[in-house]
Protein backbone atom coordinates (compact mmCIF):
# COMPACT_ATOMS: atom_id res chain seq x y z
CA UNK A 1 0.00 0.00 0.00
CA UNK A 2 1.36 3.36 -0.96
CA UNK A 3 2.19 5.72 1.80
CA UNK A 4 -0.39 8.04 0.81
CA UNK A 5 -3.09 5.63 0.69
CA UNK A 6 -2.37 4.32 4.13
CA UNK A 7 -2.76 7.76 5.42
CA UNK A 8 -5.87 8.78 4.51
CA UNK A 9 -6.94 4.81 5.65
CA UNK A 10 -5.11 5.24 9.52
CA UNK A 11 -6.36 9.10 9.87
CA UNK A 12 -9.88 7.34 10.19
CA UNK A 13 -8.42 5.29 13.03
CA UNK A 14 -6.82 8.59 15.22
CA UNK A 15 -9.70 9.71 15.03
CA UNK A 16 -11.79 6.55 16.47
CA UNK A 17 -9.15 6.48 19.19
CA UNK A 18 -9.17 9.71 19.95
CA UNK A 19 -12.61 9.97 20.11
CA UNK A 20 -12.62 6.58 21.94
CA UNK A 21 -12.13 8.37 25.73
CA UNK A 22 -9.12 5.98 26.12
CA UNK A 23 -5.17 6.60 26.04
CA UNK A 24 -3.20 9.28 26.99
CA UNK A 25 -3.77 13.18 27.03
CA UNK A 26 -1.57 15.77 28.08
CA UNK A 27 -4.31 17.90 29.14
CA UNK A 28 -7.00 18.16 26.89
CA UNK A 29 -4.76 17.13 23.99
CA UNK A 30 -4.89 13.34 22.86
CA UNK A 31 -1.75 11.42 22.55
CA UNK A 32 -2.52 8.09 23.17
CA UNK A 33 -1.65 7.43 19.71
CA UNK A 34 2.04 8.06 17.50
CA UNK A 35 2.33 7.00 14.36
CA UNK A 36 5.25 7.36 11.50
CA UNK A 37 4.70 5.82 8.47
CA UNK A 38 3.71 2.33 9.33
CA UNK A 39 4.70 2.06 12.27
CA UNK A 40 1.39 2.68 15.04
CA UNK A 41 2.62 2.94 18.77
CA UNK A 42 -0.23 3.35 21.13
CA UNK A 43 -0.05 4.31 24.58
CA UNK A 44 -2.58 4.22 27.62
CA UNK A 45 -2.43 4.56 31.02
CA UNK A 46 -3.81 1.15 32.00
CA UNK A 47 -4.00 -2.35 30.57
CA UNK A 48 -7.58 -1.83 30.02
CA UNK A 49 -7.12 1.03 28.57
CA UNK A 50 -4.43 -0.49 26.03
CA UNK A 51 -6.96 -3.57 25.02
CA UNK A 52 -9.64 -1.19 24.19
CA UNK A 53 -7.68 0.49 22.13
CA UNK A 54 -6.37 -2.58 20.27
CA UNK A 55 -9.72 -3.60 19.71
CA UNK A 56 -10.62 -0.77 17.89
CA UNK A 57 -7.43 -1.05 16.10
CA UNK A 58 -8.54 -4.67 14.98
CA UNK A 59 -12.16 -3.74 14.38
CA UNK A 60 -11.03 -1.03 12.19
CA UNK A 61 -8.60 -3.85 10.55
CA UNK A 62 -11.68 -5.82 10.02
CA UNK A 63 -13.44 -3.29 8.47
CA UNK A 64 -11.02 -1.90 6.38
CA UNK A 65 -8.59 -5.10 5.41
CA UNK A 66 -6.00 -4.03 6.93
CA UNK A 67 -3.68 -6.84 9.15
CA UNK A 68 -1.95 -6.23 12.39
CA UNK A 69 0.51 -8.41 12.91
CA UNK A 70 0.39 -9.36 17.11
CA UNK A 71 3.38 -10.93 16.33
CA UNK A 72 5.82 -8.01 14.87
CA UNK A 73 3.67 -6.07 18.17
CA UNK A 74 5.23 -5.56 22.11
CA UNK A 75 4.19 -4.22 25.00
CA UNK A 76 6.36 -2.62 27.61
CA UNK A 77 5.77 0.16 30.65
CA UNK A 78 7.25 3.25 31.34
CA UNK A 79 7.21 4.58 34.71
CA UNK A 80 6.91 1.25 36.17
CA UNK A 81 7.67 -2.08 36.09
CA UNK A 82 5.82 -4.55 33.30
CA UNK A 83 2.79 -6.15 35.36
CA UNK A 84 2.49 -9.83 35.70
CA UNK A 85 -1.21 -10.98 35.73
CA UNK A 86 -2.02 -8.60 32.47
CA UNK A 87 -2.74 -10.19 29.23
CA UNK A 88 -3.68 -7.67 26.18
CA UNK A 89 -4.60 -9.62 22.77
CA UNK A 90 -4.67 -8.30 19.46
CA UNK A 91 -7.38 -9.81 17.22
CA UNK A 92 -7.59 -12.43 19.67
CA UNK A 93 -3.81 -13.33 19.48
CA UNK A 94 -1.49 -12.08 22.71
CA UNK A 95 1.03 -8.97 22.42
CA UNK A 96 3.82 -10.47 24.80
CA UNK A 97 5.59 -7.87 27.28
CA UNK A 98 9.11 -7.12 26.93
CA UNK A 99 12.00 -5.04 28.71
CA UNK A 100 13.36 -3.29 25.64
CA UNK A 101 11.55 -2.04 22.17
CA UNK A 102 13.24 -1.01 19.27
CA UNK A 103 11.01 2.18 17.98
CA UNK A 104 12.34 4.38 14.62
CA UNK A 105 15.70 3.15 15.32
CA UNK A 106 15.83 4.16 19.01
CA UNK A 107 15.83 1.37 21.60
CA UNK A 108 13.10 2.38 24.58
CA UNK A 109 13.85 0.52 27.76
CA UNK A 110 10.84 -0.53 30.44
CA UNK A 111 11.21 1.13 33.48
CA UNK A 112 10.48 3.23 36.01
CA UNK A 113 12.89 5.55 35.12
CA UNK A 114 12.67 6.00 31.09
CA UNK A 115 15.75 5.43 29.24
CA UNK A 116 17.22 4.28 25.91
CA UNK A 117 19.85 2.05 25.36
CA UNK A 118 22.89 3.40 22.89
CA UNK A 119 24.41 -0.18 22.29
CA UNK A 120 23.52 -0.62 19.13
CA UNK A 121 24.46 3.65 17.89
CA UNK A 122 27.60 2.69 19.43
CA UNK A 123 28.19 -0.36 17.21
CA UNK A 124 26.97 0.98 14.37
CA UNK A 125 28.98 4.06 14.91
CA UNK A 126 32.09 2.07 14.83
CA UNK A 127 31.94 -0.51 11.97
CA UNK A 128 31.38 2.50 9.95
CA UNK A 129 34.56 4.18 11.66
CA UNK A 130 36.31 1.17 11.42
CA UNK A 131 35.09 0.68 7.10
CA UNK A 132 36.09 4.51 6.26
CA UNK A 133 40.33 4.06 7.99
CA UNK A 134 40.33 0.59 6.40
CA UNK A 135 39.40 2.32 2.81
CA UNK A 136 41.43 5.30 3.28
CA UNK A 137 44.10 3.35 4.58
CA UNK A 138 47.63 4.60 6.50
CA UNK A 139 48.74 7.20 4.58
CA UNK A 140 44.99 8.63 5.00
CA UNK A 141 44.59 12.51 4.80
CA UNK A 142 43.53 13.38 8.20
CA UNK A 143 41.18 15.78 7.33
CA UNK A 144 39.26 14.03 4.53
CA UNK A 145 39.05 11.47 7.06
CA UNK A 146 37.30 13.35 9.44
CA UNK A 147 34.98 15.06 6.77
CA UNK A 148 34.07 11.26 5.96
CA UNK A 149 33.69 10.44 9.81
CA UNK A 150 31.60 13.47 10.78
CA UNK A 151 29.67 12.92 7.34
CA UNK A 152 28.75 9.04 7.63
CA UNK A 153 29.47 7.76 11.54
CA UNK A 154 28.79 10.65 13.55
CA UNK A 155 25.38 10.73 12.32
CA UNK A 156 25.09 7.26 13.60
CA UNK A 157 25.92 7.85 16.71
CA UNK A 158 23.78 10.61 17.64
CA UNK A 159 20.84 9.79 15.55
CA UNK A 160 17.81 10.33 17.80
CA UNK A 161 19.79 11.96 20.56
CA UNK A 162 17.67 15.19 20.15
CA UNK A 163 14.58 13.22 21.50
CA UNK A 164 16.18 10.87 24.09
CA UNK A 165 16.54 11.55 27.78
CA UNK A 166 20.22 10.72 28.05
CA UNK A 167 22.06 10.29 31.20
CA UNK A 168 25.07 11.52 31.88
CA UNK A 169 26.83 8.57 31.94
CA UNK A 170 25.96 7.92 28.10
CA UNK A 171 26.41 11.60 27.32
CA UNK A 172 30.13 10.96 28.60
CA UNK A 173 30.41 7.56 26.40
CA UNK A 174 28.98 9.49 23.62
CA UNK A 175 31.77 11.83 24.29
CA UNK A 176 34.54 9.28 24.87
CA UNK A 177 33.52 7.52 21.62
CA UNK A 178 33.99 10.99 19.68
CA UNK A 179 37.09 12.07 21.40
CA UNK A 180 38.67 8.54 20.61
CA UNK A 181 38.25 8.58 16.91
CA UNK A 182 40.02 12.36 16.66
CA UNK A 183 42.81 11.08 18.33
CA UNK A 184 42.70 8.40 16.09
CA UNK A 185 42.54 10.16 12.94
CA UNK A 186 44.87 12.64 14.24
CA UNK A 187 47.62 10.11 15.90
CA UNK A 188 46.98 12.50 19.16
CA UNK A 189 47.98 11.42 23.24
CA UNK A 190 44.93 9.87 25.11
CA UNK A 191 44.76 13.64 27.01
CA UNK A 192 44.11 15.64 23.76
CA UNK A 193 39.91 16.32 23.59
CA UNK A 194 37.78 18.16 21.39
CA UNK A 195 34.65 20.03 22.11
CA UNK A 196 32.00 17.96 23.27
CA UNK A 197 29.27 17.58 20.38
CA UNK A 198 26.40 16.93 22.47
CA UNK A 199 25.39 19.88 24.58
Amino acid sequence: MSPLLFSVYVDDLIQLLKHSGYGTYIGSQFVGTILYADDITLLSGSCRGLQKMLDICAEFGHKWDISFNAKKSQILTLGGNNPVNCRVFLDSRPIEWTSKVKYLGIHILAGAVQKVDITDAKRKYCGCFNSILSVCGKSRNELASLHLVKSYCLPRLIYGCEGMLLSNSQTRELDVIWNNAFRYIFNCCWRESVNQFLL
